[in-house]
């Protein structure tokens, strides 16, 4: 089965008996550099890499405008970029693609169940006009509390959920070897500066994704926060949930280091995070007080569950009640949880309620604070 990067696509993997050895080769020597700045910055040091701010093309107001960023690079090596699209008002929001993960040879190469390995102005503009229409990235839609901000799309094409620190040599049966590049994290680090250069005062911030997207935007958040410390900042974590320790199986977490180093960021964060991925939710809440961390997922998505290795909604069901344990207790963080199998939300969020709360009027409330935004479920 073929999967190909979409606004809402995830890829339905089974994980294999036992992890595969770790098979990193390193990043590149500029990734390297860029991730020692992120880890610094992680650690309380600052962000930067000690360049000049990148040279930006012209941009147009309410036109998305391609940008191709040097230093990035797409699972089969290949360069990629961002897109942009100046708004009339004052915020920005930052929305993380979605579209498969794997982390093998036949995950990678055969199955293709990260899509081609690559994502450039052409794919872009297709997905534009196929999937952005209805959802978070339609200005024409008055219901959208986002339709006057500047936008950014970030797209995903290294199969890693945007956490990936590793260029891996994956053997094949007969004994030859083929390169993935699981570096959606240095790509994270790369186009940073060139957002904050467009959009250097830009608040409030809405740091957003789909599926792949939702994780990479929880794992990026605390990067976006230092590139923009003065800014009004909500999270949007749609179908991304990081369970609750054991309800995501040691063997996928072994599988997510071995393949990608996805623990090169998680402990950056805190070291306990990569036994509890949970835990991300109170640290970022306790770096960040003031700002909003919304999760948003159905009670038994499909995708997901497949993901991840449930056998069964009810099980999966369970798993997200816990997280929803840790959510409650945090002033700062919510949920949005629908009944169903349904996956992402963002790319139709007109097609989602949870009780009699519309989530275009939840996202709405997260994005102006106060009282009104409260959680919501079946």
């Amino acid at each position: 089965m073929r999967w190909t990067p979409s606004l809402s696509s995830f890829s339905c993997l089974r994980h294999p008996a036992a992890p595969p050895p770790p098979t990193s080769t390193g990043l590149r020597m500029r990734e390297t550099v860029l991730l020692l700045g992120l880890f610094a910055a992680a650690c309380g040091g600052p962000a930067s890499t000690g360049t000049s701010p990148p040279a930006l093309p012209p941009l147009v107001k309410n036109t998305w405008t391609w940008i191709d960023v040097p230093g990035t690079s797409c699972g089969d090596g290949s360069p990629t970029g961002i897109s942009v699209n100046p708004g009339d008002g004052p915020g920005l929001l930052v929305f993380m693609n979605g579209g498969g993960a794997c982390f093998d040879y036949v995950s990678c190469f055969v199955a293709h169940a990260a899509g081609s390995g690559s994502f450039g102005r052409t794919d872009f503009e297709a997905l534009a006009a196929a999937r952005f229409p209805g959802s978070i990235l339609d200005r024409g839609d008055s219901s959208n509390p986002y339709r006057a901000m500047s936008l950014v799309f970030i797209p995903y094409c290294t199969g890693d959920v945007h956490g990936g620190d590793n260029v891996a040599d994956y053997p094949d049966a007969s004994g030859g070897t083929h390169r993935w590049h699981h570096v959606g994290r240095a790509n994270v680090v790369t186009v940073l500066p060139w957002i904050a250069a467009a959009f250097p005062a830009a608040s409030p911030l809405v740091v957003s994704g789909s599926s792949a997207g939702g994780y990479g935007a929880l794992l990026s958040y605390d990067s976006f926060r230092r590139a923009f410390p003065a800014a009004d900042a909500v999270l949007v974590d749609d179908s991304g949930p990081p369970l609750v320790e054991g309800d995501i199986s040691p063997v996928v977490r072994a599988v997510w280091i071995a393949a990608w180093r996805i623990d090169r960021v998680v402990t950056a964060l805190c070291p306990e995070c990569l036994a509890d991925f949970s835990k991300l939710f109170p640290v970022l809440a306790s770096r960040y007080p003031r700002d909003r961390l919304a999760l948003l997922s159905s009670t038994q998505d499909q995708v997901i569950r497949s993901f991840l290795g449930y056998l069964d909604g009810p099980s999966f069901e369970a798993a997200i009640g816990r997280l929803e344990g840790v959510l409650e207790p945090i002033p700062g963080a919510r949920y949005f949880v629908v009944a169903g199998t349904s996956h992402t939300m963002l790319p139709d969020p007109a097609n989602y309620s949870s009780g009699s709360v519309e989530l275009w009027s939840w996202l709405g409330q997260q994005l102006a604070g106060g009282s009104a935004w409260t959680s919501a479920k079946p």
